[in-house]
């Protein structure tokens, strides 16, 4: 027979894997873009990061969402200690996804190596694959999200964390996607700034391969009916409008900062990376889809909340028409904005004044007053609520569930397989209870 500390521990693990099975599920986490440190519009190389309410306060360095977390890897997919001297392979803990490690020995993994856009894949990627590299023969490109998710925005010549991608060219490397316009040009990632650009397939360039599951799919969007529009792949909340007129930075973080919209009031400026998310590379004029964002300055740039290390007067702007990436000053006037809001940098339940009703999973499956829901309350009230683990669990869960109850609504099958994970908890519940 179980104590009540023992049952205690069950619950609270299984709730700690019932909201990580969801999340997976519904979620493609947008890693953080590295940047910690904070500046104004001028050349100053750092100031102390704003407080709520201070000038510049919003910007990139207030906020840290998904750090990034890496894991060296043997010739076999085993984990390595951080100060491991040889590897293989990197795990980008955040995304998943398994990266090539570049060598400086002569082999087929040589840093110094260029191919064409073709050869890189029928050359370079078909080799490691018939080699097995690394026990697998699924390596390929990376997509230009995906690789473009490696820049470290805090660091420049190379930007990227060099402790565990230490081979790394400042130069471009390729990417898998074409450019929509021109299907000559290819996508690829400048590692000495992290700028986003395009070139031609016949050029050579430099290449790291990965492997694992993609995410965005673009049928991810749900309008919310209030101005807002969900994606349920990053958990992000978008502002579906531009917002009126044009800004400097600094208007920007302010704007972004003070907006109360369909009653939330923790709207931010978007990271460059958060703000790449709703890039569609599909598309171009505008490369975003307009069935969610149909109110896209096309000709214009969009701020991000992400200042360039190397020049700290400028920021990083996403330009809808193609989808590049690159900087801009600070005190430009002619660039847009669209704020964002998110569960893992904000609140998703309370406003100044009162609080929202959100949509809740178990209410969703079972009903308001049903025995399910009261089971599961009891979970929040005298089991979670009473440590500070069991804290974040339950702000998890309440953080979530609009998202995952959009997802239900919308796929029967995942709404089974939730509810089928609610069952299993609920058990648990009642043999501890």
């Amino acid at each position: 027979m179980r104590t009540k500390k023992e049952g205690t521990v069950l619950v609270t693990l299984f709730a700690v894997f019932f909201l990580s099975s969801i999340v997976l599920a519904v979620d493609c986490p947008i890693p953080d873009t590295g940047q910690t440190k904070c500046y104004d519009d001028t050349d100053t190389q750092e100031i102390t990061c704003p407080n709520l309410g201070e000038d510049f306060y919003g910007q990139d360095g207030n906020y840290t969402c998904n750090p990034h977390s890496y894991t060296k890897l043997d010739a076999n997919g085993n984990d390595l200690p951080d100060n491991a001297t040889e590897w293989v392979m990197i795990r980008d803990n955040v995304t998943g996804l398994i990266w090539e490690n570049k060598t400086d020995d002569g082999s087929i993994n040589d840093k110094d190596y260029t191919y064409t856009w073709q050869n890189a894949q029928d050359v370079f990627i078909a080799t490691l694959n018939s080699h097995n590299f690394g026990g697998y023969s699924d390596w390929r490109l990376p997509t230009i999200m995906e690789l473009s998710f490696l820049v470290d925005k805090y660091r420049y010549d190379p930007s990227i964390n060099t402790t565990y991608f230490p081979n790394t060219v400042p130069s471009g490397y390729w990417s898998s996607t074409t450019y929509a316009s021109y299907p000559d040009l290819a996508w690829i990632v400048d590692f000495y700034s992290g700028r986003i650009h395009n070139y031609y397939k016949s050029n050579s360039s430099y290449v790291r391969a990965v492997r694992g599951g993609q995410c965005g799919s673009f049928g991810n969007f749900v309008a919310n009916g209030d101005g807002t529009v969900t994606d349920t792949d990053t958990g992000l909340m978008w502002q579906q409008a531009t917002a009126p007129g044009a800004y400097t930075w600094q208007q920007a973080l302010s704007y972004c900062e003070n907006l109360t919209l369909a009653g939330y009031p923790d709207w931010r400026l978007p990271s460059v990376n958060e703000l790449q998310s709703i890039v569609d590379y599909s598309r171009y004029d505008p490369a975003i889809n307009t069935d969610y964002f149909s109110n896209t300055a096309v000709l214009s740039d969009y701020w991000s909340s992400t200042t360039y290390a190397g020049y700290p007067y400028d920021a990083w702007v996403v330009g809808f028409y193609y989808g590049g990436i690159y900087y801009g000053l600070k005190s430009g006037t002619d660039v847009y904005v669209r704020a964002v809001r998110s569960g893992q940098c904000g609140s998703l339940i309370t406003t100044t004044t009162s609080t929202i009703p959100q949509p809740c999973v178990s209410e969703s499956l079972y009903g308001e007053h049903s025995q399910e829901t009261e089971l599961l309350r009891y979970l929040r009230d005298n089991v979670l609520s009473t440590t500070l683990e069991g804290q974040e669990i339950i702000k998890l869960y309440y953080e979530l569930s609009p998202v995952i109850v959009k997802a239900m609504q919308e796929d029967e099958e995942f709404k089974a397989q939730v509810k089928e994970m609610i069952d299993g908890a609920l058990t648990l519940i009642g043999e501890v209870k």
